[in-house]
């Protein structure tokens, strides 16, 4: 007898979540079957579901990025075994099929969207992997900064970098990226994200109210790379100024709001590893993302909430609004 599945539907656009029982998805020839453990409430499944920021068909399960234990491995799978602890990636937004869609208790993934954890905590393995991806995806793949190893950190050092809303989980991880490579970071965030970022690497930190906010970021620079983690317009209006004269390119999480000089360039895409190439992905998964949740990287703060799949509302609610403080993770088998 099949193991039962349930899962936080949503039925309309902008609808509350259902609580309702889902299809248990043997996995098909090149697939995995994960028994899911561990949920991290991203801005874009928050989006998706409070703003139908993208088309789904309706009904339809949210969320991509999830940690449990291999359930059932599909033919040809062989890096994969039944039991092992893994975090991936889903390619529900891809394929817009209910069976990838994170917000179950069994939820079918791809091996190449799939690393291994170990021992690691489950709850730390999906906070860390969505915000990471976004964040080295964004400075390796589209700025082209380095990897960390790549040539001696030391000539790496005279090439500052700034990171706009460093006290997010994107920011954070940002910080740390490049400092491992070996750059100067110089970041904006609250008073509160200070210590922490300070800890993980960050050489100055600039409150980002503050009412000479530029100036102080000019007297830095300048700046190699420059990326808003926040992509909010003030942030993009003042990344686009620290590039006059010469103008300049720079990343941003969010898409144009504000019009820029004709010589700055603003990156935009979604950013995470699981839609980059082959090769990018490779390294990913099975080189750097086990690394970072085994020790590497330092988890930006984080809350657990209870309740299971019916928490899922709220913590949502709350990523939207801009209340949650903190990674909110989620147990869907409670």
């Amino acid at each position: 007898m099949l193991p039962q599945n349930v899962a936080a539907w949503i039925r309309t656009p902008k609808a509350d979540l259902e609580i309702d029982e889902a299809p248990y998805n043997e996995p098909g020839p090149g697939e995995i079957l994960i028994r899911n453990e561990a949920i991290a409430i991203q801005p874009l499944d928050a989006s998706v579901r409070k703003a139908a920021y993208m088309p789904i068909p309706y009904p339809f399960i949210l969320g991509s990025n999830v940690a449990g234990t291999i359930e059932a491995v599909g033919a040809g799978v062989e890096d994969f075994k039944i039991g092992e602890r893994v975090v991936s990636s889903t390619p529900t937004y891809v394929t817009k099929e209910t069976k990838w869609g994170g917000w179950q208790k069994f939820v079918s993934s791809k091996p190449e969207m799939t690393a291994k954890i170990g021992e690691a905590n489950y709850d730390r393995a999906v906070a860390i992997s969505f915000p990471l991806s976004t964040a080295v995806s964004a400075l390796q793949v589209y700025a082209g900064m380095a990897k960390p190893g790549e040539g001696e950190k030391s000539a790496y050092e005279q090439e500052k970098v700034l990171i706009w809303g460093a006290g997010g989980a994107v920011g954070g991880y940002a910080v740390q990226y490049a400092k491992s490579v070996g750059h100067t970071v110089i970041a904006t965030a609250s008073p509160r994200s200070f210590a922490h970022l300070e800890s993980v690497g960050a050489s100055k930190i600039v409150d980002y109210k503050s009412t000479d906010v530029e100036a102080q970021l000019r007297e830095l620079g300048p700046f190699k790379f420059l990326m808003t983690a926040s992509g909010d317009p003030t942030s993009q209006q003042v990344l686009a100024s620290l590039l006059q004269p010469n103008g300049g390119r720079f990343i941003s999480v969010r898409a144009g709001e504000v019009e820029l000089p004709k010589n700055v360039e603003r990156i935009y895409n979604m950013f995470e590893a699981a839609g980059q190439g082959p090769e990018f992905r490779h390294w990913w998964y099975t080189t750097y993302l086990p690394e970072a949740i085994g020790g590497a990287v330092e988890p930006t703060p984080t809350e657990k909430r209870s309740g299971g799949l019916k928490a899922i509302q709220a913590a949502g609610d709350d990523v939207f609004s801009g209340k949650a403080k903190s990674k909110i993770i989620v147990n869907p088998q409670e």
